[in-house]
């Protein structure tokens, strides 16, 4: 989408696909593959997603791209996951499965859908974050999986993550033009608190911001793409979902990650827990943690501007796109309780920075 003349990426949320009957995705897996298996549907926002069950008892993960995705953002999610399992073995993502032919990815016609890039992945076992017992070791190793995957990543480079992706923090400013007017704005919603949050962002926080070291991140640690051991609620298993991955201030990193943990007794207690940690593995700057108050705020600001936005542009999917704004909501008015010397003092605390 264009928003003041800037070409905005929503990561392709708006081109629907037609849904592959699953015999020919089995066809597929087996053609390209030679593999004889059984596949399920797991639900997805823009692309298909298969669960794949081998008679050998082996399970993957098969993605069809969207069509209308740029390829060299598909092009990036592959590479990326290729260098972290030459470089960090140890770190829990999705292994690349290549095809006989030692392909891993290639473009097909399944369905009555165009031409998609495909690529299939190793299954990741474990319990989604949300599912799980929370505790102060899970927050502490979540950030200690952020850190070292923000260390694996450090020198990777690829044309794909040099992009203007709405949920990008550094893009925020973009993103109050998807507010409703005041007029239109449903009253029973706190939105004086989402025009503060871009109003700091365009005063004070963007010129801190833009000088600050930037690098290819993950840019979405959310609670589901997070999958915590079974057996041991406190350990990571599974880091999931590449597809928001961009150039940005790593900063932004941690505080994307940071937004989804604002319940805690203190608004910034399970965040202290989090990044403190994190700091101990991959060390920041005392301005960058000065910062990570607001960029958590602006982060919960372009969550709410985006999903609210779609859920005006297609309101027969409304609940869908809406189903984690509560949470943004919420995160922004404890946030909101909080002073920004306050807020400082905390984080520059859990990093031992003061």
């Amino acid at each position: 989408m264009t928003i003041n003349g800037l070409s905005l990426s929503l990561s392709n949320m708006t081109t629907a696909v037609e849904e592959t009957p699953l015999a020919d995705v089995e066809a597929l897996v087996l053609g390209r593959y030679g593999k004889s298996v059984r596949c399920t549907r797991i639900s997805c926002e823009r692309d298909e997603l298969f669960h794949v069950f081998s008679v050998d008892g082996l399970q993957y993960i098969l993605r069809m791209s969207n069509p209308a995705d740029d390829h060299a953002t598909i092009d990036m999610q592959i590479q990326a996951l290729a260098w972290l399992a030459e470089r960090a073995p140890h770190i829990p993502v999705p292994l690349l499965i290549a095809s006989p032919s030692g392909e891993t990815s290639f473009e097909a016609k399944v369905g009555d859908n165009p031409r998609r890039i495909i690529w299939m992945t190793s299954f990741l076992d474990g319990l989604a974050l949300p599912k799980s017992v929370s505790s102060q070791a899970q927050l502490r190793n979540i950030g200690i999986s952020l850190a070292e995957l923000g260390l694996a990543l450090r020198g990777f480079n690829h044309p794909g993550a040099d992009r203007v992706l709405a949920w990008d923090i550094q893009q925020a400013a973009a993103c109050r033009e998807m507010l409703p007017s005041t007029q239109h704005a449903d009253g029973n919603k706190p939105w004086d608190l989402v025009r503060a949050g871009f109003d700091y962002f365009d005063e004070v926080v963007y010129s801190r911001l833009i000088n600050m070291r930037s690098q290819v991140v993950h840019a979405d640690f959310n609670p589901h793409n997070i999958l915590m051991d079974e057996g041991r609620h406190d350990e990571v298993s599974g880091i999931l979902d590449f597809g928001d991955m961009v150039a940005t201030q790593l900063i932004n990193d941690i505080a994307i990650a940071a937004s989804y943990h604002t319940n805690g007794d203190h608004p910034l207690s399970k965040v202290a827990e989090m990044l403190g940690a994190y700091h101990r593995v991959l060390p920041l700057l005392l301005e960058e943690v000065d910062l990570l108050y607001d960029l958590i705020i602006t982060r919960l600001c372009t969550a709410i501007a985006i999903t609210e936005f779609r859920a005006r542009l297609y309101p027969a999917n409304r609940h869908y796109i809406l189903k984690n704004t509560g949470v943004a909501w919420y995160g922004l008015q404890r946030l909101a309780q909080v002073s920004r010397a306050d807020a400082q003092s905390i984080l520059r605390k859990a990093c031992n920075l003061e």
